[in-house]
C-alpha cells in the first residue's frame, strides 16, 4: 500500500507544484512537507485538510488513493450538518426514495 506522503509526493508532483509551491498554498514549512512526503512525520486532520484544499483532492484521495464522486461528496457533506436523529431520518428518507425511483420487476 502507498503511504500517504509518497501519495502527496505523486499529486504534487502531478499538478507540477515544488514542494515549495505546496508548502505555501497548505501553509505549512517546507522541511515539514518534506518529511511528510518521505514519511519521516505525521499530520495532524487539519494539516491533511489544507493539503487535501490545495491539491484540490479530497482527503479520501490522499489517505485511500479513492475519490469520492462529487455528487456523494455534497450529498454527504449536507448530512454531516444534521443532528444525530435528523441524519437518521435522512437515511429513511433516503431509503425511501431510492426505493420508489428504482425499478423494480414486475
Amino acid at each position: 500500500m502507498i503511504s500517504i506522503g509518497r501519495r502527496i509526493s505523486g499529486i504534487r508532483k502531478e499538478r507540477g507544484y515544488t514542494q515549495e509551491k505546496l508548502a505555501e498554498l497548505a501553509d505549512i514549512s517546507v522541511q515539514f512537507l518534506s518529511d511528510i512526503e518521505n514519511d519521516k512525520k505525521n499530520m495532524t486532520v487539519i494539516t491533511l485538510k489544507k493539503v487535501a484544499d490545495a491539491l484540490c483532492v479530497t482527503t479520501d484521495y490522499i489517505i485511500y488513493g479513492r475519490e469520492i464522486s462529487s455528487e456523494n461528496f455534497m450529498i454527504n457533506a449536507m448530512i454531516e450538518t444534521l443532528s444525530d436523529k435528523n441524519k437518521e431520518n435522512a437515511a429513511k428518507l433516503i431509503g425511501v426514495f431510492a426505493d420508489a425511483v428504482n425499478d423494480k420487476p414486475e
